[in-house]
């Protein structure tokens, strides 16, 4: 944009012009001659603006984005495609430069007890051996004010950080993101690089399983309901039950644990089902513990599927049928794909997936 210099004397803005010669420009490249501003840039996309394209109210859509259960499968796609068609947080987070790397990676997760975690911290630590790097973890007891907490104190130190089931809410992750190089694990965040297990195909083959083996009823045993994935487990399991034209009902929110497991027993046998699938092999096998001491026994009165395919699933009394993801392939593409992000790489994908399967034992007796 040019415009005419007014403290010129008439005649000298018209020899100006006469010889072709474009006034300088000394204002704001956003800035008329008046002083009014126009846009440097269109506006940012709310998440209003995703509410109104897709019907709903903006308390729906953050909902869809952060619990995924508590919103009907149809209504998060017309959400989901409302906001990549308005390009809602289409584009990654822009990190600001390190001004020096440290060698250190830190990795975040909920519980450092759970083999699930741990499997994951191992696998991270492998590549940084690997890449000559050393590994900070830190334990946020489920916990997202404490998850901050420990972003804040290892950001500090570290080259990057990778969130593993991270518990804070996504505008928060996306405000870690600016400060530091960050890869999410088992979450999906718009804006942020993240590797997820897709649970569809293991779930699929679960279900038909059952399905094909008489089962009419199932009863999921679900996990904290501070979990991303929590949600996102449930719909794909409810969707492939009614697909089946099975029934099937959720017991939650429960701890991830043995104790969490063994505690929805009682509940169950109010009103049991043909089948049961829990979050986690953990669970599983402690409601296997508790129905044990009501007289009750896997396969032969009711069968039951976890998650994970944890060393449990492989020891227990029956065998547990477990629904597998390759933990190793997992952590280390988080972890390459963090090392890619420090060094400033640049990565055309935003969100990478590790398939599942459906791995058959003795508790749905075979």
């Amino acid at each position: 944009m040019t415009t005419e210099d007014f403290n010129q004397p008439a005649d000298r803005a018209r020899d100006v012009q006469a010889q072709g010669t474009q006034a300088q420009d000394t204002q704001a490249p956003d800035t008329h001659a008046s002083g009014t501003r126009t846009p440097a840039e269109p506006a940012k996309v709310t998440i209003r603006d995703v509410a109104k394209l897709a019907g709903v109210s903006p308390s729906t859509v953050s909902r869809a984005f952060a619990k995924p259960d508590r919103v009907s499968a149809a209504t998060t796609k017309r959400i989901f495609e409302a906001a990549d068609r308005l390009g809602y947080h289409a584009d990654p987070v822009e990190t600001v430069p390190s001004r020096g790397q440290h060698g250190l990676i830190a990795i975040i997760v909920p519980d450092i007890a759970n083999e699930f975690f741990s499997d994951i911290i191992r696998g991270v630590e492998r590549e940084c051996a690997n890449h000559g790097l050393s590994l900070i973890v830190s334990e946020s007891r489920e916990n997202a004010s404490l998850e901050r907490a420990a972003f804040d104190k290892v950001v500090a130190y570290a080259d990057g950080v990778i969130l593993t089931s991270s518990r804070m809410p996504d505008s928060m992750i996306r405000k870690c993101a600016q400060s530091r190089p960050v890869v999410v694990i088992n979450r999906a965040v718009r804006g942020v690089h993240s590797v997820l297990i897709d649970n569809a195909p293991g779930v699929q083959q679960a279900v038909d399983y059952l399905r094909a083996h008489g089962v009419d009823g199932v009863t999921y045993l679900d996990g904290p309901a501070t979990s991303w994935s929590v949600g996102v487990r449930w719909n794909t399991i409810a969707a492939a039950c009614k697909a089946q034209g099975m029934e099937v009902r959720r017991l939650w929110p429960g701890s991830p644990t043995f104790e969490g497991g063994f505690a929805f027993a009682e509940k169950y046998a109010q009103h049991p089902t043909e089948a049961v699938i829990a979050h986690n092999d953990l669970m599983a096998i402690g409601f296997m513990a508790a129905m044990r001491r009501r007289g009750k026994e896997a396969p032969r009165d009711y069968q039951i599927i976890g998650f994970d395919d944890d060393i449990v699933a492989r020891v227990s009394e029956p065998t547990l049928t477990s629904i597998r993801v390759s933990l190793p392939i997992l952590a280390s593409r988080a972890a390459r794909l963090l090392f890619a992000r420090i060094n400033g790489e640049r990565q055309d994908a935003e969100l990478f997936r590790i398939p599942s399967a459906l791995v058959l034992r003795g508790s749905t007796g075979r």
